[in-house]
């Protein structure tokens, strides 16, 4: 109903109010279908092609890979054995180690971490830190906080990842087992310049296409 009345209201406007280019309704209303189509199909459609769970190795424990990864909810098995076995590598969930609730509005601690992947029209993506508009000619997929493995002797190194600013965490999934944990990221003042950064303040980050 308030497309029709929205329609006509522009037909009015456009037609009626302009004796000097006089149109039928129904050109006019094909036009606007026609027009309506074209944005619609401007307007990025992010259809996740699997939701799961973010993983990666124990935080104090060596080997293993580096990198997060996201698990589908519905694995599939092959040949198996139970049981840990010697000489594997190992993948734990991932737990939010936010404290004193910022970046974020609220308190995130222990939360175990959903993730999704999902498909772009866009033949290229990539994550800019410090950044939350992508640069010209980019198109933005989302915007957050950049995240990775606690910085301290005796850890080791996970990816830097870009964790949007929309948190979510896995419902019940708040047990404090601390095995694999991303934490905010700081700038830290020396070799990197300050100004522009300032020392100890949360980065930003943005995921763009094109």
């Amino acid at each position: 109903m308030f497309l029709t009345v929205l329609v006509l209201l522009l037909f009015n406007a456009r037609c009626y109010g302009n004796p000097e280019q006089p149109c039928s309704l129904k050109d006019h209303l094909l036009k606007e279908i026609e027009r309506n189509l074209v944005e619609l199909k401007s307007i990025p459609v992010h259809t996740p092609e699997y939701r799961g769970y973010a993983a990666g190795h124990h935080y104090a424990i060596g080997g293993s890979g580096s990198n997060f990864l996201c698990l589908p909810k519905n694995p599939e098995w092959k040949d198996y054995v139970d049981g840990h076995q010697f000489a594997k590598g190992r993948l734990y969930g991932v737990e939010y180690e936010i404290f004193h609730n910022k970046p974020y509005p609220k308190s995130f601690l222990d939360k175990d971490m959903p993730c999704a992947v999902c498909l772009t029209s866009k033949s290229t993506a990539l994550m800019i830190p410090g950044k939350i508009n992508c640069h010209e000619g980019w198109h933005k997929e989302y915007s957050g906080y950049l995240m990775s493995e606690y910085s301290s002797k005796g850890r080791f190194p996970s990816e830097y990842i870009c964790v949007d600013e929309k948190l979510e965490s896995i419902p019940g999934g708040d047990g404090g087992r601390n095995e694999a944990v991303v934490y905010s990221v700081e700038a830290a003042c020396g070799s990197l310049k300050c100004p522009p950064y300032v020392n100890g303040r949360e980065l930003t980050c943005v995921v763009c296409s094109k």
